[in-house]
């Protein structure tokens, strides 16, 4: 087998354990790591949305036995078609996008928003309040996030969704993993079509993704989560140093 196929396997099952355990940030460690093996971005968003696919069916198992699924259906319906729309724009705009200025704009992105990783979101700056101005900001960061691949928007979404919304870490991970599943969805159909999906790195990154978010999910609900944000953060920091070189 080809060696860089093995290691696609083994970065998105390594990724999907700490994203699983961290609540998010795999895209922090594989969206680097797509470019610096040589896809291009639609071809990275491609091989991406198949693992999220896998990611999310492997964390939703076990959400949904332990009970922390949201039940805010309003919110998930709102954001659903938010993430739809979001999702069928950046299937258009992704390939289009220069990859020589994409691997700097990801790599400052990454290193800017590693700090992230560690804040803590807290209930005590509750602002339930302003749900309407929560709700924009998590679709903004749902459309900025179907162009610009990152884990940076994925936890500053887990932030407004537990500031705004007053959800548990848990239950904003859950959240995330519906709303992923929707989105690498319909981009898959979407590079797909326009003959951007490499199928043996998709299918080698689906069960890598599928198998780790799984481990990963379950020992966050067991255990916790900060030996996943160390290792996330050094993993995310060497494939934006590999982009910069």
């Amino acid at each position: 087998m080809d060696i860089t196929l093995l290691l696609t396997f083994f970065v998105s099952f390594i990724a999907s354990v700490l994203s699983g355990i961290a609540g998010g940030g795999v895209s922090f460690v594989t969206t680097p790591f797509w470019l610096v093996i040589g896809l291009t971005p639609a071809q990275g968003g491609a091989t991406g949305a198949f693992m999220a696919t896998g990611m999310s069916l492997g964390s939703l198992a076990t959400f949904r036995k332990s009970g922390h699924i949201p039940k805010d259906r309003k919110l998930f319906y709102i954001l659903a078609v938010v993430t739809l729309i979001a999702s069928i724009l950046g299937v258009f705009v992704v390939p289009k996008i220069d990859i020589s200025v994409f691997r700097t704009v990801l790599a400052i992105i990454t290193l800017a928003a590693l700090p992230l990783l560690f804040v803590k979101p807290s209930t005590k700056y509750n602002l339930k309040k302003y749900k309407k101005l929560g709700l924009a900001l998590a679709a903004g960061l749902m459309v900025i996030g179907s162009i610009i691949i990152s884990g940076a928007f994925s936890i500053l979404f887990t932030l407004v969704l537990v500031v705004f919304f007053g959800m548990s870490v848990l239950q904003t991970t859950a959240m995330k993993r519906l709303l992923f599943f929707l989105q690498s969805v319909v981009l898959l159909i979407g590079f797909a079509v326009q003959g951007y999906l490499l199928l043996q790195y998709a299918a080698v990154a689906f069960f890598g993704g599928i198998l780790g978010a799984h481990i990963g999910t379950k020992y966050a609900v067991k255990k916790g989560e900060n030996f996943a944000k160390y290792a996330l953060a050094v993993m995310a920091l060497v494939g934006a140093i590999a982009l910069l070189v």
